[in-house]
């Protein structure tokens, strides 16, 4: 069986998915991944690999595959690409003004998905910091209930350590006044 060792980018090329997709589908064991110097490597087997790509080719919700077609469709009718507002060119970090849009379009489709995973992350650990404040906050609160049902309990050892005082000076006094009694 053919084996492929893909890149991150490779696989989201070959498969038709997004990098968040690609990670997703690590996470969740559908895709192997191994660590390399290089960074992350996909391990799939080629025929693996071509049922993922023809099943996203004909999925409605896979937008990747839905460029992809397009831009077959666009280089089969051979038209003319549009030229590219330099504008987006530059906040985009692309280089070559000579690339077809579909290609700008694939880029900047790709980094508002990861900025959108990004935004994720963030909003998770928005919500971690949150409930880490609100455990802060319990917790303190805890301490303070505590602390004041010690001091309680403190003011009530001094109590009973009084009437205990209290009570083994009479019980000293009865029974010094029975000695003199017997006497």
């Amino acid at each position: 069986m053919d084996e492929l060792k893909l890149t991150i980018q490779e696989a989201q090329d070959l498969l038709l998915l997004s990098q968040s997709s690609v990670y997703s589908w690590i996470d969740k064991g559908k895709l192997q991944s191994a660590e390399t110097p290089g960074g992350k490597v996909i391990v799939i087997s080629k025929k693996e690999a071509d049922e993922i790509r023809n099943f996203n080719l004909k999925s409605r919700r896979n937008k990747v595959a839905k460029q992809v077609l397009q831009k077959n469709t666009m280089e089969d009718n051979q038209q003319e690409t549009p030229v590219i507002n330099a504008e987006i060119l530059e906040n985009t970090g692309i280089e070559e003004p000579q690339k077809s849009s579909q290609d700008v379009t694939l880029r900047l489709i790709s980094r508002i998905e990861e900025l959108a995973v990004d935004a994720g992350r963030f909003k998770q650990l928005e919500i971690l910091r949150n409930e880490e404040k609100e455990n802060l906050k319990f917790w303190q609160e805890k301490y303070h209930e505590l602390n004041l049902e010690l001091k309680k309990k403190d003011v009530e050892i001094t109590s009973l350590k009084a009437q205990l005082e209290a009570f083994k000076a009479r019980a000293e006094q009865k029974s010094f006044l029975n000695i003199f009694k017997k006497h």
